[in-house]
């Protein structure tokens, strides 16, 4: 019921959404439509039945899942994190920093050219399997900084020097959605790396 509200919603606002058209088989994927608001959801069977399995052929979707991972095991080879690969609805996936970094944030160390080549092996294989790639979630500031600005302890790499390398390791890479708690920040990261090329 939820899930069908939700549905009904996106609907009324579908001049603002990005979609692409519903096929009688998934494998077959179309185009997007660009607009300015793209929707992803995740893996659950029951999303894909409201937002995918129930949308008539031809209609359009207005929201796109996650394939599903198995990051059980973190430092396994990207196909077995996600054999699946992308179809007409599941265009992304979406990744703990713990499949780079199987320690974590809080645990990481120095990030080295092992590290990178893992995040460079992860963005190819999204990528050759057609889906769009999200870590989460990428912070640094000093720990004792962290609940003043809402950050949870697992997320932060504990510094801003740590948390940028990644940063722009990531969007180096390809990455196409990084998660962090401070957006305006690395926006600002971006930004300059992008003045400087």
């Amino acid at each position: 019921m939820h899930l069908a509200a939700v549905w009904r919603l996106l609907n009324e606002y579908r001049d603002w959404i990005t979609t692409a058209r519903r096929t009688a088989n998934i494998h077959t994927v179309t185009s997007l439509e660009m607009k300015p608001i793209l929707v992803l959801t995740g893996e659950s069977d029951a999303q894909r039945a409201v937002f995918h399995d129930q949308v008539e052929i031809g209609a359009a979707l207005v929201v796109f899942g996650a394939t599903r991972s198995h990051s059980e095991i973190p430092v396994g080879p990207p196909e077995s994190l996600a054999p699946e690969g992308g179809d007409n609805y599941h265009r992304w996936w979406n990744n703990p920093w713990r499949v780079v970094e199987p320690a974590g944030q809080v645990s990481a160390g120095e990030w080295t050219p092992e590290k990178e080549r893992r995040l460079n092996d992860l963005v190819r294989y999204a990528h050759q399997k057609g889906l769009w790639i999200r870590f989460y979630t990428l912070d640094g500031l000093d720990p004792a900084d962290e609940s003043c600005h809402g950050i949870f302890h697992v997320y932060n790499f504990g510094s801003r020097v740590a948390v940028e390398k990644r940063w722009r390791a990531a969007a180096q890479a390809g990455v196409d959605y990084i998660a962090t708690d401070q957006y305006e920040d690395l926006a600002r990261l971006l930004h300059t790396s992008r003045a400087d090329n």
